[in-house]
C-alpha cells in the first residue's frame, strides 16, 4: 500500500485497521451521534439530494440500478452501499467510479477526531465519509442504501427526497423483531412526513408500510399493484421484459442481471426515476431509463465468474433470499449438477437457510468465512443431515472453492453463497477482481 506521509493514517490498511476496531461498539439507538459526526465536517449531506433504499433483499441491487439510470440521464451521482464483497472502497461510488484507497482514508482521517470524541461506530463512520466524498464531489444526487433497518440506521442522518424500500422478510430478528410485520414497520421508519416512498414489497408487509406513509402523511406507490409486466423472459444473460406504469409503455426493457427477482428489482427503480421526474429532479428519458437499466450491474449478485464448469457467486444470506436463488439457478442455467460452497453467519437462520439450499444442491461444502461472526461448518453438518444432504466440510472459503472445482465436471455448476464474506473471500482465493 502507498505511503502517506505526514498523516495520521500512514497507508490504507492503517485505515482499514483504525476503522475495523470500530465495530466493538455495538449500534445504539439515535441519530445524535451521526449527526454530531457530520457537524464536525461541515454537514456536507445537506449539499446534495438524496435517495434512500431499504428493504430487506434486493437493495444493493435497485441501488445500483436507480443510480445508473440517473447517470444516463446526465445527473452526477453517487452510490453508497454496503456491506462491500472484496474491498472497503466499493461502498463509495460516483458516475460509476468507485473512490480512491488514499482518497477515503484522507477522509476517515478528518473524521477521526470526532469519531473518537463520541465512540462512532465502523458505520456511523462510514455514512459520514460517503457524505464528505459526495459533498466534495459535488454530486448531484446520492443513492444510499441502508444499513439496517429504518429510522434509526445511520443512513436516516442524510434527509431524503424519496424513500425505496424492496421486498421485506425474516432478517436480523433479534434486531429488527420476530415477524415480518414487525420487520416491515421497522423498515418503513425512513419514510420522511409528506415525502414519497416507492415500495416493491408484498403480503402483509406492503400494509404496515402503506398504513406507515399514510400515518405520515407521505405518497405511496406499490410496484405489485401500480405496475403492469408483460412478456417476460428470463435468459442466461439477464432478463427482457414489458412494463407499463403511470401512463408510459415500455416495449423490450433489458436488464443484465441475472433471474427473475431481478426484474422485480428493475421495475421498482423505473417507478423511483418516474416519482423523480414527478418531483421535477429530472426529465425522464426514455432512452437513458433503458440504457441505465441495461449497462447497470453489480459485485456479487448472480455473478458469473467462469464457464465449464460454472462458477457462480452470490451474496444471499438468508432464508428467501437464499430460497429465490435457487429458484433463478434451476431457471437459468442448464447444469449436470450443484455443488454448493456454503458459508454463513452464525446469527442467521441457520435451518431456514440449510432447508432453502436443498432445494438445489446435489452436494454442500460447508465452510468458515473470515469473519468472527460466522457459523461453525460443524454445526451447519448437524443441519445438512437432517435434510439428507450430501456434505463435506473445508476449513476456508478459497480451499472450498479449490475441492468444489476439483469434483465438478464441465458441465456442472459451482455456487458459491451465504454470506458477502464467503463470495469476497471465495473471489479473492480466485484471483478474481470485481468486474462490474
Amino acid at each position: 500500500m502507498s505511503r502517506r506521509a505526514n498523516k495520521v493514517f500512514d497507508s490504507y490498511q492503517a485505515c482499514l485497521d483504525w476503522l475495523f476496531t470500530r465495530r466493538r461498539f455495538v449500534m445504539k439507538p439515535g441519530l445524535e451521534r451521526v449527526e454530531h459526526l457530520l457537524g464536525t465536517v461541515g454537514n456536507p449531506h445537506k449539499r446534495f439530494r438524496i435517495v434512500h433504499v431499504g428493504g430487506t433483499n434486493g437493495k444493493g441491487s435497485t441501488s445500483a440500478m436507480i443510480a445508473s439510470i440517473l447517470v444516463e440521464h446526465g445527473l452526477r451521482t453517487g452510490l453508497f452501499t454496503s456491506p462491500h464483497v472484496i474491498d472497503f472502497t466499493e461502498r463509495f461510488v460516483v458516475n460509476g467510479s468507485r473512490v480512491s484507497a488514499d482518497r477515503i482514508a484522507s477522509i476517515i482521517e478528518r473524521l477521526k477526531p470526532g469519531a473518537d470524541d463520541i465512540e462512532a461506530t465502523f458505520f456511523e463512520i462510514a455514512t459520514a465519509a460517503a457524505a464528505v466524498f459526495f459533498a466534495e464531489e459535488n454530486v448531484d444526487i446520492a443513492v444510499v442504501e441502508v444499513g439496517m433497518g429504518g429510522a434509526m440506521d445511520a443512513t436516516s442522518a442524510l434527509d431524503s427526497i424519496l424513500s425505496v424500500i424492496t421486498s421485506v422478510a425474516m432478517d436480523h430478528a433479534e434486531i429488527l423483531g420476530p415477524t415480518v410485520d414487525e420487520i416491515a414497520g421497522k423498515k418503513a421508519g425512513i419514510i420522511k412526513t409528506s415525502g414519497v416512498v416507492v415500495s416493491g414489497a408484498e403480503g402483509d408487509a406492503l400494509g404496515v408500510i402503506r398504513d406507515t406513509a399514510a400515518t405520515r402523511g407521505a405518497r405511496f406507490i406499490s410496484v405489485s399493484e401500480e405496475a403492469e409486466i408483460d412478456r417476460l423472459s428470463v435468459i442466461s444473460t439477464g432478463s427482457i421484459f414489458d412494463l407499463t406504469y403511470d401512463g408510459a409503455v415500455y416495449k423490450g426493457l433489458s436488464i443484465s442481471f441475472l433471474g427473475r427477482h431481478q426484474v422485480a428489482n428493475a421495475i421498482c427503480a423505473t417507478l423511483v426515476l418516474h416519482e423523480l421526474a414527478r418531483e421535477g429532479v429530472l426529465d425522464l428519458s426514455e432512452a437513458s431509463l433503458r440504457r441505465g437499466l441495461a449497462e447497470a450491474g453489480s459485485i456479487g449478485r448472480m455473478q458469473i465468474l467462469d464457464r465449464r464448469p460454472t462458477i457462480l457467486v452470490d451474496v444471499a444470506h438468508n432464508p428467501d433470499a437464499i430460497g429465490v436463488l435457487a429458484k433463478a439457478v434451476r431457471e437459468v442455467f442448464e447444469y449436470g449438477s450443484v455443488i454448493v460452497v456454503l458459508g454463513v453467519m452464525a446469527d442467521k437462520d441457520l435451518e431456514g437457510i440449510m432447508s432453502a439450499i436443498s432445494d438445489v444442491a446435489g452436494l454442500v461444502i460447508l465452510t468458515r468465512p473470515s469473519s468472527v461472526r460466522a457459523a461453525d461448518p460443524a454445526e451447519l453438518a448437524k443441519i445438512a443431515e437432517k435434510h439428507r444432504l450430501e456434505y463435506e466440510i473445508v476449513d476456508s472459503p478459497g480451499a472450498a472453492v479449490a475441492r468444489a472445482l476439483s469434483l465438478a465436471r464441465e458441465a456442472d455448476l459451482v455456487l458459491i453463497t451465504g454470506s458477502h464474506y464467503t463470495v469476497g473471500d471465495a473471489m479473492i482465493s480466485l484471483g478474481i477482481g470485481d468486474s462490474l
